[in-house]
């Protein structure tokens, strides 16, 4: 099927896909508003941010990443839901680079359980050292062009953290700090997150 066109006036717009066993991935879209506002309005998804009121919202979320020259994110789709006569198959997921070399993903609940995150993450890694295999152009860090890195919550906050946590340490990635953040749910208050590396192909220490 042929997927709507992609507005690549925007510094983080990409036109590139590529799949897994059972997983499509194509850019995200000024349009995916109603998918992002599915995912991000569910407590379930955002246990440690305010889940969104509006689709408006989810509107500006993605308007703000596509603004982004390190933002490198993927709507994730079921392989067999594109082989259904569909206008436009169910987004599933979100999958890529927040903010390079930081990467993160958001499934629905209702594909939680199915190996379907480890999947996503072990495609991306491929894909994007495939394509990238000097780091992100956008990357200006000598350093940061070498890994790729993802942030949890604390462990003890949700079991989705914990499950976070398995699905990196299952693609390769090892605990390397914490960062303190402004905590979302608590006003005036920090709280320290564990960040996760992976190093590149050849780049390890």
């Amino acid at each position: 099927m042929a997927d709507a066109p992609v507005d690549l006036s925007f510094p983080g717009a990409h036109k590139y896909t590529f799949r897994t066993e059972r997983l499509f991935f194509r850019p995200l879209r000024l349009d995916d508003s109603d998918a992002v506002f599915a995912l991000k309005s569910d407590p379930r998804v955002l246990y440690w941010h305010e889940p969104l009121k509006y689709e408006s919202q989810a509107e500006e979320w993605i308007q703000a990443r596509l603004k982004s020259d390190r933002y490198l994110s993927f709507c994730v789709e079921e392989l067999q839901d594109r082989d259904v006569d569909k206008e436009k198959p169910e987004v599933i997921g979100i999958m890529g680079g927040t903010s390079l070399p930081e990467i993160g993903y958001m499934l629905r609940p209702s594909c939680w359980g199915r190996g379907y995150a480890t999947e996503a993450v072990r495609g991306f890694i491929k894909f994007y050292w495939e394509t990238f295999p000097e780091g992100h152009l956008n990357i200006s860090d000598a350093e940061e062009k070498k890994y790729l890195r993802a942030v949890t919550g604390p462990p003890e906050e949700a079991p989705q953290v914990r499950a976070s946590i398995a699905v990196l340490k299952k693609c390769g990635f090892e605990y390397w700090k914490d960062q303190e953040e402004d905590d979302s749910m608590r006003p005036g208050h920090k709280v320290a997150l564990p960040v996760w590396r992976r190093w590149g192909p050849g780049y390890a220490p």
